[in-house]
């Protein structure tokens, strides 16, 4: 994964996953949109904090998806259900003349 360098006016300093391209063509991270955003605190060798953003629209969908899952399979079972109560089984018998 590729992080972009963002500083704050105050200083503070940060990298991020997500870009903007800036008037110079240079690539400035961002926070917005960003799931991985770690901050500098002194000298990046010894000091940096990682956050990590959780998608809240990504595990909205995910959950929604789970639940058309679930109640796709429910919806089998009731069918194979169905199907076994109302299966009739016939007895073949060749007689021979």
């Amino acid at each position: 994964m590729k992080l972009y360098h963002h500083k704050t006016d105050g200083g503070a300093e940060y990298l991020t996953d997500k870009f903007i391209v800036c008037p110079n063509r240079e690539k400035e991270g961002v926070f917005e949109g960003a799931t991985y955003i770690v901050r500098i605190d002194g000298d990046i060798t010894k000091d940096a904090e990682l956050s990590i953003r959780e998608d809240k629209q990504l595990k909205d969908k995910l959950h929604r998806r789970n639940m058309q899952i679930k109640d796709l399979k429910a919806e089998n079972e009731h069918l194979n259900t169905l199907i076994n109560k109302f299966e009739t089984k016939y007895d073949i018998t060749v007689l021979n003349r």
